[in-house]
């Protein structure tokens, strides 16, 4: 007797989703992104996008390390072999090499699931000294300080060339719990 595929079985979603959660644990992927179905609490979507992230990090900085770098090595180190790239002292100046061989390697940016938050976090950050703009920079945008800053450097000098003003800074957002207190005070 062949088996009757017209018949639904209710054991099938139990079936893949079980699947899947293993599936997601050996890829250090959280099970509501790999299926990217969140039915948990913001903050509990946030964790597991959080706990993802880091598993992606460690990853790409695996890549890099292992793949990027050394290659990257090898085509500069060929290009001033052949005569391509003149590079004084980088088979004798360990220092030199260094340099010349120094990347840094950017890729995407984790996604903001409140920008706000991020970019108050960030404003902290460069109070407290816990974080430079160039930290910052890095992982919000993938970019590097020094194209920021020229980039800013350009607009403001086009802004000004134009008779554009600068932005106002943003409106200072009210505090409700004081306002609510103030309003039950004058009641």
């Amino acid at each position: 007797m062949i088996a009757n595929p017209a018949r639904p079985n209710q054991n099938f979603e139990p079936f893949v989703l079980a699947v899947l959660k293993q599936i997601g644990a050996a890829l250090e992927l959280p099970f509501e992104l790999l299926i990217k179905q969140f039915d948990a609490s913001y903050s509990a979507s946030r964790a597991a996008l959080e706990m993802a992230w880091q598993a992606f990090r460690r990853e790409r900085a695996w890549i890099v390390r292992n793949l990027c770098q050394p290659f990257y090595e090898m085509v500069i180190e060929e290009a001033i072999l052949s005569g391509r790239i003149e590079a004084p002292g980088f088979f004798n100046d360990p220092a030199i090499r260094r340099a010349w061989l120094n990347a840094a390697w950017y890729g995407p940016v984790k996604m903001s699931l409140d920008p706000k938050k991020d970019a108050d976090a960030d404003e902290r950050d460069i109070a407290n000294r816990t974080k430079t703009r160039s930290q910052i920079i890095m992982e919000r945008t993938g970019g590097d300080v020094e194209s920021v800053f020229e980039g800013l450097g350009y607009e403001e000098q086009l802004a000004d060339e134009n008779g554009l003003s600068k932005p106002a800074p943003a409106p200072a957002v009210p505090n409700t719990m004081e306002q609510d207190k103030e309003d039950a005070d004058e009641s």
